[in-house]
């Protein structure tokens, strides 16, 4: 695509980038971060973090928005803002966000990750999220692209949002964006307070160690995603397996009484479909994060007439959850990644 071509108001993006520790408190754009002449569309916006204007095309091209492009079309800062809002939901969707663990959330659904951040400029979700979150929502944008946010009102998941914030943006070298958090009420986004500073790997006495065995390990910031999809690709891959399984089981049960396949063999078929159908339970009693002793509940109880059943269809309708939860699309024949 051409730059010009590019450049017009259905193409127009925001991203967040590192700027002075000493921004607004509130939510405003202030006086341009970049002088000269046609200097590119950069803005101190709120705590350390800055905007800067892009035009982006859907097959991933994109360029610097220029303050004389803004004027070309007829926007002003403010304005551009809520274009960029507008341009976001047309490309992503409305925002739609999952449980990313420990009650804090992030976004799913289509398009880029990248582009999460830019949700941040969406008034519309946020006020929506009152309803649910009274006290109002907490986020953090600690690198580029990554948003995540959880309710003001629940101690637990804004002291884990904080520290999962702190360690992405200890790690994130020059992808830092803000090491800031935010809460969103009625009257806006404003600076809640500075991240924590990051933990220590390790503890440093005999005592701190044996504390820390009951506690989950520290973890590096990529792993806390590597962590989450591998959950998510085990509890699929598992439920498609005892998909596959009750289906194989159907055939070879109206082989059987059909006499189409020799009574050895046909015993030999069932004790390979009860094997997978034994791994694909582990598979998602893994992905769902179940211990060892629920593993073995649920592997004894697939024996049991009609108690199988039972437990099988638990376990579909809690992988179900956490695969929508996660941007999944679900069918009949298992899920797959949005």
């Amino acid at each position: 695509m051409s730059v010009p071509a590019l450049r017009l108001r259905e193409n127009l993006s925001v991203a967040f980038q590192r700027g002075k520790a000493s921004g607004p408190r509130t939510e405003q754009l202030g006086a341009p971060a970049v002088d000269g002449d046609n200097p590119p569309s950069v803005y101190d916006y709120l705590g350390d973090m800055q905007l800067r204007f892009m035009f982006t095309a859907s097959d991933g091209t994109n360029a610097v928005a220029k303050r004389a492009d803004l004027e070309r079309l007829g926007l002003t800062p403010q304005l551009a803002m809520t274009q960029v809002t507008v341009n976001t939901r047309r490309a992503r969707g409305a925002p739609k966000q999952g449980l990313f663990g420990l009650g804090v959330y992030q976004f799913t659904g289509r398009g880029d990750a990248d582009t999460d951040a830019s949700y941040l400029l969406d008034r519309g979700f946020w006020r929506t999220q009152l309803q649910a979150f009274p006290r109002g929502v907490v986020a953090a944008i600690p690198r580029r692209g990554s948003l995540f946010f959880a309710d003001a009102g629940d101690s637990a998941a804004t002291e884990e949002l904080a520290r999962m914030a702190s360690r992405l943006h200890d790690a994130a070298g020059e992808h830092r964006v803000s090491s800031f958090l935010y809460i969103f009420n009625t009257g806006g986004w404003e600076v809640l307070g500075a991240l924590p500073a990051a933990a220590p790997a390790a503890a440093s006495t005999a005592g701190n160690q044996d504390r820390q065995s009951h506690r989950q390990p520290s973890r590096e910031p990529d792993d806390l995603y590597d962590e989450q999809e591998e959950s998510l690709s085990l509890a699929a891959g598992g439920q498609k397996m005892l998909i596959y399984c009750l289906i194989a089981n159907f055939v070879l049960s109206a082989a059987a009484r059909q006499g189409s396949i020799p009574p050895l063999i046909a015993s030999a078929l069932y004790i390979a479909v009860a094997v997978a159908s034994l791994f694909g339970i582990v598979r998602i009693c893994s992905g769902l994060r179940y211990g060892t002793s629920a593993k073995i509940l649920f592997m004894v109880l697939a024996f049991v007439p009609l108690v199988n059943l039972i437990a099988l269809l638990y376990l579909s309708a809690r992988t179900n959850r956490l695969l929508r939860d996660a941007g999944w699309r679900v069918g009949l024949l298992g899920a797959k990644a949005s």
